[in-house]
């Protein structure tokens, strides 16, 4: 069997409709109890770990650092961010909660870029693979005046559960042209209730071939895991090539492909 690497990122699904909702600016409300109301404040261009679909993948037991960051503006200056990420329909009914003070870098008299770092862990605040999915991020600023500013908007983030997948598998080999060839590969997703990695049940995953040694994987096949997270499927072997498996990712799972087998042919 000779094996040949072919590792790749896929970009999750529907990133770029999710990209357009966070990139929205908005006004910041201030918030209850504040000295006044202080309507000059504004949060610019959130950004969540430096990445265009704004998505964070969190391990099964290992806890994950990632950057939350905003230019914010305030004609008496800005003189401390933090961000508050929080999951469900509510922030006073939330059912997990994040939260990073943010180090600013002032850009003039009036702006500063201000980025936190924040911890995503399963021991703390991922202890339910039900926490997998959108996380509102509310920015909350304290001006050169003093006033507290709680920014209201389109800000999120999305938390998902990483996925894994095994060595590709072709069998048998070497094989003799036009003879069934067995193409076999595991799939796991991160169990933060478990604090382990499990399989990854009844998801779609994409059985690819390229030929010869360079050039795109086609689709050949599209097959569903089984209850142990195996993916298997039987082709006719027509040219040494390489075979691998392609996983597309969820709203809650990273995308993720799989280390490619070399299948020689005679």
């Amino acid at each position: 069997m000779r094996r040949r690497a072919a590792t790749a990122t896929a970009t999750a699904t529907a990133a770029t409709a999710f990209s357009a909702v966070l990139a929205v600016t908005a006004l910041a409300a201030p918030a209850t109890g504040a000295p006044k109301i202080d309507s000059g404040t504004k949060f610019w261009n959130i950004d969540v770990n430096h990445n265009r679909d704004y998505t964070v993948s969190v391990e099964s037991t290992q806890k994950r650092v990632f950057t939350v960051g905003a230019t914010v503006t305030d004609p008496s200056g800005v003189r401390s961010v933090s961000y508050e990420l929080w999951h469900g329909k509510s922030r006073a009914s939330a059912d997990g909660l994040m939260v990073g003070a943010a180090h600013c870098v002032p850009l003039n008299e009036t702006a500063s870029f201000c980025e936190a770092l924040v911890t995503a862990d399963p021991k703390v605040n991922l202890r339910s693979n039900a926490l997998a999915g959108v996380w509102t991020i509310t920015p909350v600023a304290v001006d050169g005046d003093g006033n507290v500013t709680r920014g209201n908007g389109a800000y999120l983030a999305r938390i998902t559960r990483h996925t894994s997948m095994s060595q590709t598998v072709a069998t048998p080999q070497p094989v003799k042209k036009g003879a069934n060839l067995t193409v076999k590969a595991r799939m796991t997703v991160a169990s933060w209730e478990k604090r382990a990695d499990a399989p990854l049940i009844g998801h779609q995953v994409l059985l690819q071939y390229r030929k010869g040694t360079s050039g795109p994987f086609v689709t050949v096949k599209k097959i569903k895991t089984d209850r142990n997270g195996w993916a298997s499927a039987t082709v006719k072997a027509t040219a040494d090539g390489a075979y691998r498996y392609n996983f597309a990712g969820t709203s809650l799972t990273t995308a993720t492909i799989g280390w490619a087998d070399f299948v020689d042919v005679r």
